[in-house]
């Protein structure tokens, strides 16, 4: 009788388990998620236009704080508006104002399978013309990920940023 009820008792956790660890992911999917989003991090704090557009699909949407960047070329933009103004702050003789991202609380679930959900909080840090780190900006983020063609890439970004 009690291999019985092991049995229905199995059979009963089974599908919740099953489905928890749906939500969790695969390790291997998990671990991409982490690379593509520690490269997004890294490829815009390095200025890499190109490193920066590779993590997106090519339909790929950014919302911050409302306003919206839409496919390659506008997201490429944020690179390339970055190179901009530190290019024009050496010629003014100004700090470069870098950003250097530090996330935090990354959380990752699974809602569906090849889609993926990314939310953190970051803060943006700068050195001001006294060469002190300063906080450039704070917020959260969520990151809609998309697997294609075996790859993970962001497909909806939408960022909150913090205000006074």
């Amino acid at each position: 009788m009690r291999l019985q009820h092991a049995v229905l008792i199995a059979l009963l956790v089974a599908p919740v388990a099953a489905a928890a660890q749906d939500k969790l992911g695969t390790y291997e999917d998990r671990i991409a998620v982490e690379d593509v989003m520690a490269r997004y991090v890294w490829s815009v704090d390095s200025l890499d236009a190109d490193g920066y557009v590779a993590v997106f699909t090519p339909d790929a949407v950014i919302d911050s704080n409302g306003s919206l960047m839409k496919g390659h070329a506008e997201i490429r933009k944020v690179v390339t508006g970055l190179i901009q103004r530190r290019d024009e702050n050496k010629a003014k003789g100004l700090p470069a104002g870098n950003l250097y991202h530090v996330i935090s609380s990354p959380r990752i679930t699974f809602p569906k399978p090849g889609e993926a959900l990314y939310q953190s909080y970051w803060q943006t840090m700068r050195k001001d013309k006294d060469g002190r780190m300063v906080t450039g900006g704070m917020g959260r983020s969520e990151d809609h990920l998309v697997k294609r063609d075996g790859k993970w890439l962001i497909q909806f970004r939408k960022l909150t940023v913090f205000a006074e």
